[in-house]
């Protein structure tokens, strides 16, 4: 049987043919963002308009999408996409609470403190990347992720994506994974599981490409689908 993942459009009316796949700085200014202890908070109304209309980044911090209540609401980065954006795009300076820019070294210890699965969660989002989706938070549906085709603002997600690491193999056995299943498949959605290889040594953003990451799609098996597909 073919397998097809569910790509829904929504209806809207939202047409963006200058947006781009990643944030461009101007003038070779990087952005500039300030972590508050648990996400990079982007201030600038301008920039974080840029953020994410190219590329979809972040959450408006009184909206459920991009920023839109006017100049008093700022853009939250997730801990991911912000070290994406500043250590590898290197279109963004990340500012500790003292107002220095943090280093890569400074800000993955910091990740680290937050999430002991930043580096695995990091590892996926980059692999995820590579393969053009536009990568959202999955906390709303018990995931790591959301995968969007494009745009949330034209398409629903395709997948609910989690993330599993060495030391966690034997939690997402069949029974949990049914239940992450059915929450998904109530919005139309497939499970990715991500699972990641071992990550030691760590000290560079160029190290974690010899991290190893396979995907396994989870989905209900529906007989009717399966016959119809058969009499095709």
């Amino acid at each position: 049987m073919k397998f097809t993942f569910h790509c829904k459009r929504k209806r809207c009316n939202y047409r963006n043919q200058n947006s781009t796949p990643f944030p461009i700085c101007e003038d070779g200014q990087r952005y500039r963002g300030a972590f508050n202890g648990l996400s990079v908070v982007i201030s600038d109304p301008i920039q974080a308009k840029s953020i994410y209309e190219n590329g979809c980044y972040g959450k408006g911090s009184k909206s459920r999408g991009g920023p839109a209540s006017g100049e008093d609401e700022t853009l939250l980065l997730g801990l991911e996409e912000s070290c994406f954006l500043a250590y590898y795009l290197e279109v963004l300076e990340i500012e500790n609470v003292s107002g220095i820019v943090m280093d890569w070294m400074e800000f993955l210890k910091t990740a680290r403190e937050l999430n002991e699965r930043f580096v695995e969660n990091l590892a996926c989002y980059l692999y995820l990347k590579s393969k053009t989706w536009v990568v959202k938070s999955g906390i709303k549906f018990g995931g790591d992720f959301l995968i969007y085709k494009q745009s949330p603002r034209l398409f629903h997600a395709s997948f609910l994506v989690v993330v599993q690491t060495p030391s966690d193999s034997d939690y997402y056995q069949t029974k949990n994974l049914k239940g992450v299943q059915r929450v998904a498949e109530t919005s139309d959605k497939d499970v990715l599981l991500l699972r990641v290889s071992q990550t030691e040594n760590v000290t560079l953003p160029g190290d974690l490409q010899d991290v190893r990451v396979t995907e396994t799609i989870v989905r209900r098996f529906n007989y009717s689908t399966f016959v119809q597909s058969k009499q095709q």
